[in-house]
């Protein structure tokens, strides 16, 4: 039995509905704190806010080095309330495109560099 016409039409148009469903679903960003080098993964469209903690004068400088086109870097801000060992900083990136990026932390005093490897999916 053959299906009118517009039954053809509103089947093709689920595959794109649901990719844009799960697109759509990509909210919420992965948080995370720390100095430790790390291996992380988002997806294309999700943000990624990375916090560190400045120990004495200084702070990470911004923009950090970022290796692919993958990963965009957004922007820098200081995280309340201050702290007596020095401020907080959370940096914001995004996941631009399927690929990896190396982010490189350095610091403008004696805080230790961080790298994060991060993988966009």
């Amino acid at each position: 039995m053959q299906k009118p016409l517009g039954q053809h039409v509103a089947l093709l148009g689920l595959p794109s509905l649901s990719a844009a469903l799960l697109l759509g679903c990509v909210t919420e960003p992965l948080a995370i704190e720390g100095k430790e080098s790390r291996t992380l993964s988002i997806a294309v469209g999700q943000e990624l806010h990375v916090t560190l903690q400045n120990i004495g004068p200084g702070e990470y400088e911004s923009p950090p080095a970022v290796s692919s086109p993958a990963l965009r870097f957004v922007s820098v801000e200081l995280v309340l309330p201050y702290v007596p060992a020095g401020p907080t900083q959370q940096f914001h990136f995004i996941g631009e495109a399927p690929g990896r990026a190396i982010v490189v932390f350095r610091h403008s005093g004696n805080n230790p560099t961080v790298t994060d490897t991060v993988y966009v999916h």
